[in-house]
């Protein structure tokens, strides 16, 4: 049976960013991951994305990214993966998306057949490589994040991401500030 005493807001609130156990030891899960010591999404957080169907977060995040990358999916700079099926694996939320490239986009996958490229890692790696503030061959020769498959596609991805101009985007005003709270949170842990 579970056990949680919760006596105060501060107990809530050390509860929420993953600071107490179920056992009411006092802990900090969010901070730290096994090998790299980079912050880890919190419990909180973490254990209702598990709850939702991969396929839900796909969509989610294949409508966002088209978005996002509206200008790069026009120039063809994403054709590299047309009827490839890539996976991105965000181990600290328990989650997949699978994608690929259809002819007026990025299209969610269903979870059949073969996997092309599979890219895994932490969220706090993951916003590192796009904001462009980590190497990405650190990130990769460190093994923060992981690339399965085919190497080409992999570099390619990389590639991409790394190179992208992130205040040129098409990011809506809401995601941009969610996108800069989640890069505070970390940086303040």
């Amino acid at each position: 049976m579970l056990q949680l005493l919760v006596e105060s807001r501060q107990d809530i609130e050390r509860i929420a960013y993953g600071q107490v156990g179920y056992n009411g030891q006092m802990q900090d899960t969010y901070k730290t991951t096994e090998a790299g010591g980079n912050p880890q999404i919190p419990p909180f957080l973490a254990t209702p994305l598990k709850m939702v169907p991969n396929v839900v977060h796909t969509q989610l995040l294949v409508a966002v990214l088209n978005h996002v990358f509206k200008q790069q999916l026009r120039d063809g700079d994403l054709d590299f993966l047309e009827s490839r099926t890539a996976v991105i694996r965000l181990l600290d939320g328990g989650v997949e998306f699978r994608f690929t490239k259809g002819r007026k986009g990025l299209v969610a996958h269903s979870g059949e057949g073969p996997i092309d490229l599979a890219i895994s890692g932490n969220l706090y790696d993951f916003l590192q490589l796009s904001l462009g503030e980590e190497d990405p061959d650190t990130l990769f020769f460190q093994r923060r994040i992981r690339l399965e498959g085919d190497v080409e596609l992999g570099l390619e991805t990389k590639n991409l991401i790394y190179g992208l101009d992130v205040e040129a985007l098409s990011i809506p005003g809401p995601l941009w500030i969610a996108f800069n709270k989640a890069i505070s949170f970390y940086r303040d842990r």
